[in-house]
């Protein structure tokens, strides 16, 4: 059987804090403050530019828009070690979305300039944002047309299936693998809520191809989901 090009750990999709080294994390955590954000609370306001970046380290937000007629829409959630207004650092564009906190939240904060300095300063943190955002960019890439030509079950089977390379790539084909994520982060790189995602993660327990545990999911073989979902992972198949 042929195999994918590994896909890196969901964790690294939103987190490039653990990666870095001694040094830099010193450095990141002495321009950083500590602060709690109370529930209804913004931490982006849409239409405006942030002058901070935070980092959640215990709670969960929500990226949320109005439209013309009051009715909210919720594009995602962002829970402990995901970071906020990262990307407005960057482009330095007024932020999409308004980012409210759904329960009291405790951050870090960082001022632009000095987030901006540390940048500059260390090229290694550099680095490992330019990877996180190319990771971004490479699974947007892959999985961008499927929301339009595949179902959601259809979805989370090629995810699950690239998502395991990066959790044991090692593992033979025939063996379980778990992967440490938990079903709020899965919804996110599928783009669905945890309501539609789980009648999904049933159907696939019933059909034997996944465990799902608190915390964690468990694909029982990936030759188990290449013999049935094989038109969705091997180009030809």
């Amino acid at each position: 059987m042929t195999n994918p090009r590994p896909t890196p750990p969901i964790a690294n999709l939103h987190d490039f804090v653990e990666a870095l080294s001694p040094l830099v994390r010193a450095d990141l955590d002495a321009v950083s403050t500590n602060r709690t954000v109370k529930s209804g609370e913004r931490l982006l306001r849409a239409g405006v530019l942030p002058q901070e970046l935070f980092q959640i380290t215990q709670g969960r937000v929500k990226y949320s828009a109005w439209d013309h007629t009051g009715r909210e829409t919720v594009l995602t959630y962002m829970t402990c070690g995901d970071w906020v207004g990262l990307s407005e650092v960057f482009t330095e564009l007024p932020s999409l979305w308004n980012v409210v906190a759904e329960s009291p939240v405790q951050v870090r904060a960082i001022r632009r300039r000095e987030f901006h300095k540390l940048v500059e300063t260390h090229p290694e943190l550099a680095q490992r944002i330019l990877r996180l955002f190319a990771l971004r960019f490479s699974l947007h890439r892959l999985f961008g047309l499927d929301h339009s030509s595949l179902t959601l079950k259809e979805r989370v089977v090629k995810m699950l299936y690239f998502l395991s390379f990066g959790h044991d790539k090692e593992s033979d084909d025939s063996r379980p693998v778990e992967l440490r994520l938990t079903q709020e982060a899965l919804g996110k790189v599928v783009g669905a809520s945890r309501q539609k995602l789980n009648p999904v993660l049933k159907a696939l327990q019933g059909e034997q191809l996944v465990e799902v545990k608190f915390g964690s999911l468990t694909l029982r073989s990936r030759a188990a989901i290449v013999e049935r979902y094989a038109h969705l992972l091997i180009p030809g198949a």
